[in-house]
């Protein structure tokens, strides 16, 4: 069965956005894993709202995998701080990904 891994990256105040998380996405899908991206999510919520879905889809993950910038972004770090909780998986490292997660 494929591993489970959701993509954090910065959103918010960042250009095109979408672009990092697609290459993500295509990255980790050709290393064998389903890729789970917050950027596939209706527009017009609340940014709370967001988060509670993200952090569902952390949940449901096997590993979280960050993408560059993530230390700037306030909801890269709640993803990252619950990870640290729950001893999910986390890095910026799609090799590391397939060594924690074989």
């Amino acid at each position: 069965m494929k591993k489970v891994v959701y993509i954090s990256g910065p959103i918010t105040g960042v250009d095109r956005y979408w672009e990092a998380f697609e290459k993500a996405e295509d990255e980790l899908e050709a290393a064998g894993f389903i890729a789970l991206t917050p950027t596939r999510l209706p527009k017009g919520l609340t940014n709370e709202q967001y988060m509670r879905i993200d952090l569902a889809m952390v949940d449901a993950a096997d590993a979280v995998y960050f993408l560059p910038g993530y230390e700037k972004s306030t909801g890269c770090a709640l993803e990252g701080f619950y990870c640290d909780c729950t001893g999910k998986p986390a890095t910026d490292s799609i090799e590391t990904l397939k060594e924690v997660l074989a």
